[in-house]
C-alpha cells in the first residue's frame, strides 16, 4: 500500500524554486553589472559636489548674469595634423551678451563621451584668435559628447554644458 500525501504538499517546493530562481537571477545581474567598466558610472567626487551644491548655484546664477554665450564644435584632425587615428580638436566659441568675443580668458574644459562617461578627458582650451577657443584631443568615439566648460576671466566666472557631436569620419 502506498502512502497518501497530503493535498498541497507541493506549495513548500513551489515557494522554495521561486525564492531560488530570484536569488539565481539577481546574482547573474549584479555579476553583469559589475563585470563592465562603464557600467558603474558615478561623478567623480560626487559627495562633495553635493555639499558644495549651494556654491555651484550661484557660480551658474552668475553666469547667466553675464549672459555670455557659448558654442562648441568637436572635428577629427586631418592630413599631417593628425597624430593618432582618434586625434581630434575641440573647437568653442565665446561672446558676451552683446555678441562680441571674450578674449583673454582662461578656459578649461571637460569632455565625457555617453559610452565611456569614466574615460573623461580634461582639456585646456587656448585662444587662437578672439572669441575662439582650441584644444587638440583624443576623441575615440562618434557620436554626441558633453563638454563642462569653466572659464576664468579677471574677477568673472562662467560655466556652461554643451552637447557638441562628433561625426563618422576617417579615423
Amino acid at each position: 500500500m502506498r502512502p497518501s500525501r497530503s493535498p498541497g504538499w507541493y506549495w513548500p517546493w513551489l515557494l522554495t524554486l521561486g525564492l531560488l530562481a530570484t536569488v539565481t537571477v539577481n546574482t547573474v545581474m549584479l555579476f553583469a553589472a559589475n563585470s563592465d567598466r562603464n557600467g558603474v558610472a558615478v561623478e567623480p567626487d560626487y559627495y562633495r559636489k553635493a555639499v558644495t551644491w549651494d556654491s555651484t548655484l550661484a557660480l551658474q546664477a552668475e553666469s547667466d548674469r553675464l549672459g555670455w554665450r557659448s558654442e562648441a564644435t568637436l572635428a577629427r584632425e586631418q592630413g599631417a595634423e593628425a597624430r593618432t587615428p582618434s586625434a581630434g580638436v575641440v573647437t568653442l566659441r565665446l561672446s558676451d551678451a552683446d555678441g562680441a568675443a571674450v578674449t583673454g580668458a582662461a578656459v578649461a574644459g571637460t569632455l565625457i563621451h555617453n559610452s565611456a562617461p569614466n574615460d573623461r578627458i580634461t582639456v585646456p582650451l587656448k585662444e587662437t584668435e578672439p572669441g575662439r577657443y582650441v584644444a587638440h584631443s583624443r576623441l575615440q568615439y562618434d557620436g554626441r559628447w558633453e563638454l563642462r566648460v569653466v572659464v576664468a576671466r579677471g574677477s568673472e566666472r562662467f560655466i556652461s554644458i554643451l552637447h557638441p557631436e562628433l561625426a563618422s569620419g576617417p579615423r
